[in-house]
């Protein structure tokens, strides 16, 4: 077994012994340590990166070996998780973008039959709400009423209404979220807090 210092260490692809010391010692650990921010295929990935790099490149190790190869493994995983944030906001955008042109194929012939769907389920969403929380959004989204309206009329706070509202509208949100598309185009009022 080699002992590999770790100030003043050159490493590059002129001595093989050295670059299977630290594969041998270093591989396990710095997959471990990549896998707890990535799935285990990326994480191999990565420490193969890295040791490619360390083959490729001439590097003189100026501190601590231990800390040059787990901040290259760091970055590794950040600059992954950095492009899968990329992508995945471009899958959303275009799977947003398909939605969208899928409602206006089916508005062209079906606005009937989608908004009686909507209706249906936006009624079946409102009557699950507490009596008072129902009672004050529909005052505030179908009788277009004002929140000190509403407060005046029922005896409670401004606060307390928009406090039903917000509640309102989070449950629509989390039981209508497959219907969240149609619904801001039919009803976009609903949403307005």
């Amino acid at each position: 077994m080699i002992q590999l210092g770790t100030k003043g260490l050159f490493l590059n692809n002129q001595n093989p012994e050295i670059f299977d010391e630290l594969f041998k010692q270093y591989a396990k650990p710095l997959f471990y340590y990549a896998a707890k921010f990535v799935e285990d295929e990326i994480a191999r990935d990565i420490v193969q990166d890295v040791f490619v790099k360390l083959w490729t490149d001439d590097i003189l190790v100026k501190k601590s070996l231990n800390s040059l190869l787990f901040t290259m493994i760091r970055n590794g995983c950040l600059q992954h998780l950095e492009k899968q944030k990329v992508r995945n906001k471009y899958t959303e955008s275009a799977k947003l973008s398909l939605q969208e042109e899928e409602l206006q194929f089916y508005m062209q012939e079906k606005t009937s039959l989608i908004e009686q769907e909507l209706e249906n389920k936006l009624n079946e969403v409102l009557n699950s709400l507490p009596d008072r929380c129902r009672q004050i959004f529909v005052m505030s989204r179908f009788e277009n009423k004002r929140n000190k309206e509403i407060a005046e009329e029922l005896d409670i706070s401004v606060k307390a209404v928009e406090k039903q509202i917000t509640k309102a509208l989070a449950t629509i949100r989390v039981e209508m979220k497959d219907y969240l598309p149609l619904l801001l185009l039919f009803s976009s009022r609903l949403f307005i807090n």
